[in-house]
């Protein structure tokens, strides 16, 4: 039973709907009790199956970043009923997971600085976890309905990870005489997880990789030792059978080419994606280049790179499969290619986890100061040869270090990343061939 609970739910938003003020004491004071009552504090006993959370919030290229995280807490939990909880990116990704037991689709669906929509929200979702009695939540947060979630999950150990230079330097809670409205969604996520976790990860002190962020979950958390730090990608043998397929007519090398992707500012001009292939042709005539979708303005983009390049060349070399495949039949075909040439986005992130070299021209200048992170190689291709173009310096207006983006280019469109010349990544095209025939896989960052 877990009507208390419920009831409890019911009653902290009557609460806030009266006094629109959120403090994290005051929730706890509610939910606390219920979830003594009904046995969600006990710990488990000898030999009792254990129930585990991963609640995972963000989109797919930070889902693969995660992957070597969710096969590692298996390791350490070959028994344990996982539940994974990604937005619906995500689970196209994770549905041939084979470390989880089940997965719930989170399709967030909110204003994250209203908190009592964020919670009126909450409460419809969390108590599809109530009836599984989670013992632990590991929640990878990159919004404040995660903390909630994990809390409301009723999971009796909750650990996530914070910088250790926000703990303790925002309220623990919202002052009752202003809306809700007026603080920002940073404050909110930062209070939240401080208050209604029980373990926390310092977020940057082990290592200058998110991979190696995640795995501390594991490594210092656990206090276990990660013997395999490799992300994965998954998919059915019919989709690679189904991707040899496609890629079967193709002359080799063959390099997959994104130009796409959901944040505008990082899309680099498909017109010098264009030029690019001619001159990458020039010097290896056979070269086939696959087209693969990669979020937004796919059609559009492949349209202004068709228009750029001689019609001989695009039917000669190029095969486009945008809004032909699936994501996942994408996932397959990157093992196969040669290549990656593209966005900084959440495919470069999974041909990076099919072991395929990237090539990437990124919108974050060299010269943007970092409070805690260098996010350009914190978020970069992980363990496969990989060269990066970065502009030398931030334009007038992105220079500006947020404290929540510490790194520049804030623009809704291609702005900073438009300084970087077609010829610095064919620069970059030809220092990586050097780096994949030595099997180099530390990453290289060039700037223009």
């Amino acid at each position: 039973m877990v009507k208390d609970v419920i009831d409890a739910m019911d009653g902290y938003l009557a609460h806030l709907s009266k006094t629109r003020g959120f403090f994290i004491d005051e929730m706890k004071n509610f939910f606390e009790p219920a979830f003594i009552k009904e046995g969600y504090r006990n710990p488990p006993k000898f030999g009792e199956k254990l129930y585990i959370l991963i609640i995972h919030d963000a989109a797919i290229g930070d889902f693969v970043l995660l992957s070597c995280a969710i096969r590692e807490l298996r390791r350490m939990y070959p028994t344990a009923h996982i539940t994974l909880m990604a937005n619906a990116g995500s689970l196209v990704l994770g549905e041939y997971c084979p470390y989880v037991n089940e997965i719930f689709h989170n399709e967030q669906r909110y204003d994250p600085t209203n908190f009592n929509e964020l919670y009126t929200w909450n409460v419809s979702f969390a108590q599809n976890f109530l009836q599984r009695h989670y013992h632990i939540c590991y929640a990878f947060i990159h919004r404040p309905n995660t903390a909630m979630l994990a809390y409301m999950s009723g999971a009796q150990v909750r650990v996530a990870n914070l910088s250790e230079d926000v703990l303790g330097t925002f309220t623990l809670g919202y002052d009752p005489n202003k809306s809700a409205t007026q603080f920002d969604g940073n404050t909110l996520m930062r209070s939240t997880i401080d208050g209604l976790m029980t373990h926390l990860c310092s977020m940057y002190a082990y290592g200058d990789h998110i991979v190696d962020i995640h795995l501390s979950f594991v490594d210092h958390i656990l206090g276990a030792r990660t013997f395999n730090r490799e992300i994965e990608i998954w998919y059915s043998p019919a989709e690679f059978a189904q991707a040899k397929e496609f890629l079967n007519p193709a002359r080799r090398p063959v390099y997959a080419l994104a130009m796409g992707g959901r944040e505008k500012r990082k899309h680099f001009p498909p017109e010098k994606y264009a030029r690019l292939v001619e001159m990458i042709l020039q010097e290896d005539p056979t070269a086939t280049f696959v087209v693969l979708g990669a979020g937004s303005d796919d059609e559009n983009s492949l349209q202004t790179f068709k228009e750029n390049l001689d019609e001989k060349i695009f039917n000669g070399h190029v095969f486009s499969l945008i809004s032909r495949i699936s994501y996942r039949l994408s996932a397959a075909i990157l093992t196969l290619c040669d290549m990656y040439i593209g966005n900084d986005t959440g495919i470069m992130h999974v041909a990076a986890a099919a072991k395929c070299p990237v090539l990437t021209p990124n919108c974050f200048a060299a010269d943007i100061a970092h409070n805690r992170a260098d996010y350009v190689r914190l978020f970069s291709p992980y363990h496969v040869p990989s060269v990066t173009i970065q502009p030398a310096h931030a334009l007038d207006g992105c220079k500006v270090n947020f404290p929540y983006v510490p790194y520049g280019c804030h623009e809704g469109k291609a702005h900073c990343i438009l300084q970087i010349e077609t010829e610095t990544v064919f620069k970059g095209y030809k220092l990586l061939k050097e780096r994949i025939a030595k099997k180099n896989i530390e990453p290289l960052f060039i700037t223009d």
